[in-house]
């Protein structure tokens, strides 16, 4: 019976590391002992030294800052009356929403230092969603890797929100992906070839993570909980907000594997946990924790659980592939997490049988021993 008992612990450990590959954690969490207690959009430079956020000056009036992740050297980039929200930080510059001259949400670019502040896209288009709106929110832009083009959530003819794409200098806007469903809070994968986005399945009406490479859009979550501000994070990871149950009413920062596998708490700290941002070679991690009594903190950790040499992000031309489709296709497939989800499953069934298998032996075994 030793031997039985020391074959269940060995394969209650194997199953313990079959689930646990390549799984980032985030640790040496630290809060910014800054005076700001109202602040949202938290974002991580590319280089991970410094922090972009929105906060009110002096006059209560919303305003984009900037400062070093060790809390020193926090710096007002913006001065008009404007509301200011979704920040993104790109390979160059700095991109937020705000209203422009027309009352529309709009989206604008600043340098780092605070000089060049100008509106983005000269239409007459609404590039992003106010608190006040119905939700679900749309995320702020992102950037490609190469700071070459902006993805974004705007209105299509219908009114229907959907991603568009435009340069960083506002010309060649054009439609990401034609489906009939909505579309919002699109973000660039760490070498541009991917976007993650939220929207509709085809049967219910739930936010869901989908991802789309090319012209195939896949689903990625199927648990029906309300989902938003999705980021991409190492070792194939998709970090977003969502919260632990339908009935949850604080909402927390979640992983997900890319192939839809391992749902999973980041974070097991706070009341409430927003605006999830990495640095681009994903060894930092910011976001905005929330106390009960809706007091925000920057916090700011490293993160573990990374295999090899982390490199920078690919800085080459946005691929041809992400350019919008001219005609319908088939707009969300209904699929289980496939190919990398089946080949990890298969792993872990190939382990387990053996498992299995060992024990019926020794069982056996010790039968015919007496």
């Amino acid at each position: 019976m030793n031997k039985l008992f020391s074959a269940c612990i060995c394969a209650i450990v194997l199953l313990i590391l079959a689930g646990g590959v390549n799984a980032i954690s985030v640790e040496n969490v630290k809060k910014l002992d800054i005076p700001e207690t109202d602040l949202w959009d938290v974002v991580l430079s590319p280089d991970g030294k410094q922090l972009a956020y929105g906060a009110y000056d002096e006059a209560r009036l919303q305003q984009v800052y900037v400062i070093n992740t060790d809390g020193t050297g926090k710096k007002k980039l913006t001065e008009d009356p404007n509301k200011k929200w979704e920040l993104a930080w790109g390979k160059d510059k700095i991109a937020y929403v705000s209203f422009g001259k027309g009352g529309l949400e709009k989206i604008f670019v600043i340098n780092p230092d605070g000089t060049g502040n100008a509106q983005l896209i000269p239409d007459i288009t609404r590039q992003g969603n106010a608190d006040s709106d119905k939700p679900p929110a749309w995320a702020a832009p992102s950037w490609s890797p190469d700071g070459r083009s902006l993805v974004y959530t705007s209105l299509d003819e219908k009114e229907n929100p959907k991603m568009y794409r435009v340069n960083n200098d506002g010309t060649g806007k054009e439609l990401v992906f034609e489906s009939e469903f909505r579309q919002w809070s699109p973000v660039f994968s760490p070498d541009g070839k991917k976007l993650v986005y939220v929207s509709y399945p085809e049967t219910k009406f739930k936010e869901e993570l989908f991802v789309l490479e090319g012209n195939i859009s896949r689903q990625l979550t199927f648990d029906e909980i309300k989902k938003n501000y999705p980021v991409w994070g190492p070792e194939d990871t998709i970090v977003f907000v969502s919260y632990e149950s339908v009935t949850s009413s604080g909402e927390k920062i979640f992983a997900i594997d890319q192939d839809g596998t391992n749902r999973r708490l980041l974070i097991d700290l706070d009341h409430k946990q927003r605006s999830p941002s990495f640095s681009s070679d994903g060894r930092k991690f910011a976001y905005a924790a929330i106390d009960v009594s809706g007091n925000v903190k920057i916090a700011v950790g490293d993160v573990t659980g990374i295999t090899g040499t982390a490199s920078p992000v690919i800085t080459t031309a946005t691929p041809a592939s992400m350019t919008p489709l001219k005609t319908k296709t088939p707009s969300i497939t209904k699929e289980t997490p496939e190919e990398n989800g089946n080949v990890l499953w298969t792993v872990f069934m190939v382990l387990a049988a053996a498992v299995i298998l060992l024990l019926v032996v020794m069982v056996l075994k010790d039968h015919f021993k007496k």
